[in-house]
């Protein structure tokens, strides 16, 4: 059932030419519960130019220890595509969080959820509170405030609340993987600031790739009014102007 679905979506994605055009303005993409659209979702994104950032899931029923979450995340088991047995696909502006956690539904009954719901929740209250150049975790900003506990489903079906120890952070750090915990007087927060990147550069953060995200998106609309333009030094003097001046404006917001 579930490789249907899976499927059904990945084609809905890949084929969806509404979601690849320029009018439709988005920054984040997400397919929550479903590790299996992370490479459609970065394929989508290098459609559009690198214009969003990607909440990636980790699968509701990997267990929280360092050896099983360095071994998913390096993909030990040798799998072909994302999903319950490893991951395979990287992106500068790709985020993985882990782990699931619990909350309630409309009618009050407790349901598991998958990191993206917590994340795409943290995210726009970071924006709400800052700005996309500021780290989306930690105390001040990545507060979840739509979950009640962390943690995963068990062989038995059942949620097994957890707490991301130190260590285990470390470990899930080590394969750039951000971990969601609970901290005494702060509550559950987001601890990670990594991209899913393979190189090192200042993407490796996710605030710095949502920040090229976002000057991607401005520098086009402030670049489009210049097109047919006269290309001569009055024109190159007025875009100069126009980006420089947008420029200063982000320092003044600590970008």
């Amino acid at each position: 059932q579930r490789k249907v679905v899976v499927e059904q979506l990945k084609s809905e994605i890949d084929t969806n030419q509404a979601i690849r055009e320029d009018q439709r303005g988005f920054n984040v993409i997400a397919t929550p519960g479903y590790p299996e659209l992370i490479a459609n979702m970065i394929n989508l994104n290098t459609d559009r130019n690198n214009t969003a950032f990607i909440v990636g899931d980790t699968p509701l029923r990997l267990e929280g220890t360092s050896t099983n979450l360095q071994n998913w995340a390096n993909n030990t088991a040798g799998a072909s595509d994302n999903g319950e047995d490893g991951l395979v696909s990287a992106s500068d502006h790709l985020g993985v969080f882990y782990p699931s956690g619990q909350t309630t539904d409309n009618a009050g009954k407790s349901i598991v959820v998958p990191p993206s719901h917590m994340m795409i929740r943290v995210l726009a209250n970071n924006d709400s509170i800052a700005f996309p150049w500021f780290a989306p975790a930690g105390t001040r900003r990545g507060v979840v405030d739509n979950a009640t506990a962390v943690g995963y489903i068990d062989s038995e079906g059942e949620f097994e609340s957890i707490s991301v120890t130190e260590s285990v952070r470390d470990s899930m750090h080590e394969v750039k993987i951000n971990p969601i915990t609970f901290f005494a007087g702060a509550g559950i927060v987001n601890f990670g600031n990594l991209t899913k990147t393979t190189s090192s550069s200042a993407l490796d953060r996710i605030n710095v790739s949502r920040l090229a995200v976002f000057l991607r998106t401005q520098l086009d609309a402030v670049a489009k009014p210049f097109i047919f333009e006269p290309n001569d030094e009055l024109t190159r003097n007025e875009i100069k102007g126009a980006i420089e001046s947008f420029l200063l404006e982000l320092v003044g917001q600590r970008a």
